[in-house]
This record gives structure tokens, sequence and C-alpha cells, in this order.
């Protein structure tokens, strides 16, 4: 029998069937998917740009940072892109009761508040020469001392995410960790991107190194067309 002559169900789901995006990210629930995206190298001022001694669950106000305080150690850093008035969008993600994690309060206000750079310099640029200023929501550095470490959590998002944090190791020494339930330690290398699914299954870090690990963590469109090329052609390597 020819597909044209199969019943129309079943010759549609042939013929139509592609890639979907929000498949592939939202409900297959995979752990994490390498991409091929390539935002430069990373020089050691970039690393100091990048560097921050600040409480990092403090400065959004967690309000388990002091309760739960034993299960991060020396867990530091800062935001480069997100909302202009951070206060405002504090006072309006508290008021809302959204228990949920940074990158999904940022994507559930993006069209409410006024977004940017807290300050243009290189990283920016090399940030926008893949994703432009209207496709991101959020961009922290994460900065993990030698020694320091995350305990076993899952994060919450509003929107019911998957693949969705855009994960850049711009300084990974070998002895750092991380670890997702049931699938083993990401194999990580300095300069890989990542998008990393935080929403399904517990992971934790710990930086076995003897230096600091220095990530950035990007919230954004993931139909930006060059991220969305790079999981489609990531994905289908996979298979």
């Amino acid at each position: 029998m020819t597909i044209d002559k199969l019943p129309k169900l079943l010759k549609d789901s042939i013929e139509q069937n592609d890639y979907d995006i929000d498949v592939i990210t939202k409900h297959l629930k995979l752990p994490w998917l390498k991409l091929d995206l390539d935002f430069g190298s990373w020089t050691q001022d970039d690393c100091k740009e990048l560097h921050s001694s600040n409480d990092w669950r403090t400065q959004w106000e967690f309000p388990d940072a002091g309760t739960n305080a034993y299960q991060v150690k020396g867990w530091n850093g800062k935001v480069l892109f997100g909302p202009k008035d951070f206060k405002r969008f504090l006072d309006l993600s508290i008021d809302k009761q959204h228990d949920h994690d940074e990158d999904s309060k940022c994507r559930f206000f993006r069209q409410q508040l006024e977004y940017g750079w807290i300050t243009e310099n290189h990283i920016s640029k090399k940030i926008n020469k893949i994703i432009p200023d209207e496709d991101l929501n959020l961009v922290n550095s994460y900065v993990l001392p030698a020694g320091g470490y995350i305990f076993p959590h899952r994060d919450y998002a509003i929107d019911g995410m998957g693949l969705a944090k855009i994960y850049i190791a711009v300084q990974w020494s070998e002895g750092n960790l991380f670890g997702m339930y049931g699938c083993g330690n990401i194999n990580i290398q300095q300069g890989d991107v990542f998008l990393i699914n935080n929403y399904t299954l517990p992971h934790w870090v710990y930086n076995g190194s003897s230096s600091d690990r220095i990530v950035l963590d990007i919230s954004a469109n993931l139909h930006s067309p060059l991220i969305k090329q790079s999981i489609l052609s990531s994905f289908k390597k996979m298979l």
C-alpha cells in the first residue's frame, strides 16, 4: 500500500511530522543537551568581570536564604542582564507569591517591565552575537570557589519548562562536578555550552578543583533563530 492510500490521519502524521522545539525542550524531559553555540573564548579579564563575592541568594531575596544556608557553600554571583527596576521586579514577584526560580520569574514578567544590560561591555557583545536583547530574559554569572557546593535540589518553573537554562562553562577546571539524579555527571569541559533541565530531576554541584568555577546562566527565548537552530541540530546528532 502506498502512502496516498493510507487513512488520512496516518498519512498526515507521516507527511507532516517534524522536529518541534517545544516538544524537545518541554515534553521529553531530557536532563541536558550539549549545544554547538560558539560564544568565543573567555579570557582572564572576562573571568574578573564575571567574578563576584556577593551572596547570590540574598540578592534575589529568597525567603529561605538564611534558613537553608547550610545547603550552599560559597555560591556567589550577579545579574548582568535582567529587569532594569530590580526592586520593583522583586516586589512584584514576592507579591504574586511566585515560588519559582529566578529564570522562571524573569520569563513571567518579561513583557511587563523594562529589561536590559546592567553594564554594556565586551561580555554583553559576546552574548548579543548569538542572542539579541529582545530574546533575553536573564543573564547571571555564578561563581563557586574551590571546595564550594550546592546540595541536591530541584528548581520550579511557572510554565512547566524542562530544558531551559543555557549554561556556559567560562572557567571549569578538572574536579568540578555537576550531577543529576539517575543520569550521572554532565561531562562539561571549559567553554562548553549546555541546555540544562534543572526542573525535572534533583541536581547538585561541587567544586573539587583548586580554582573558582565560573559559569554564565542565560534564560532566553528558545525560538531565537540561532538557539533554535542549535537545539535542532544538537538533538538530531543525539539520535
